[in-house]
């Protein structure tokens, strides 16, 4: 059960940074969510929808036209490259943040469910950063093919590879944590 609060609260954490980093460079942001499936609970605004879904594996900051060519200057894809990676790798410094307030925590309290929150959030983060497909860390690569072979066709070709793909790669990365903390548990590294 601690397990799968703090994942929620790290999930929430990372999506947070995600949405911050968008609002602050004024990138339209569609739906902001915990968990993946139908929603159970909704709030909308004007611009954004704040849900939290059944299956909390992971979740999503859908950014507006985050993988389509338009000229809308509220799109992802029309902000300046550095503002892109910013917003990409928000989540992740969020993460990072976290598992060094987790830490402090600890050092502080000596409860050690601070350093084993901290330990998630960190390799959650981490993981982000790898550079595959629908994952933090791929965004920077293709904003760089962006600039070699135009947005229009960049966009095009990354929906068309792997659009469909994206959700289950973010799941496939949460659903490694608990293997991860099974290696760790065996190897008695804690």
């Amino acid at each position: 059960m601690i397990l799968l609060c703090s994942l929620v609260i790290i999930i929430f954490l990372h999506e947070l940074g995600h949405l911050l980093a968008a609002k602050l460079f004024k990138c339209g942001v569609k739906t902001f969510s915990v968990g993946f499936g139908k929603p159970l609970f909704i709030f909308k605004t004007k611009k954004t929808n704040y849900q939290i879904a059944p299956i909390l594996l992971g979740g999503f900051c859908e950014l507006q036209d985050e993988l389509k060519y338009t000229r809308s200057k509220y799109s992802f894809t029309n902000k300046t490259y550095i503002q892109k990676v910013i917003i990409s790798y928000a989540g992740i410094g969020m993460n990072c943040w976290s598992a060094l307030a987790a830490y402090g925590l600890y050092l502080l309290t000596g409860n050690l469910m601070f350093f084993m929150f901290g330990f998630y959030s960190l390799t959650i983060g981490l993981s982000n950063a790898l550079p595959i497909p629908a994952l933090d860390g791929s965004y920077p690569i293709a904003f760089l093919f962006e600039k070699k072979y135009g947005k229009r066709k960049c966009y095009e070709k990354i929906q068309s590879l792997f659009g469909k793909w994206f959700k289950w790669i973010m799941i496939l990365n949460i659903l490694s944590l608990p293997y991860l903390v099974w290696i760790i548990y065996k190897g008695q590294i804690l």
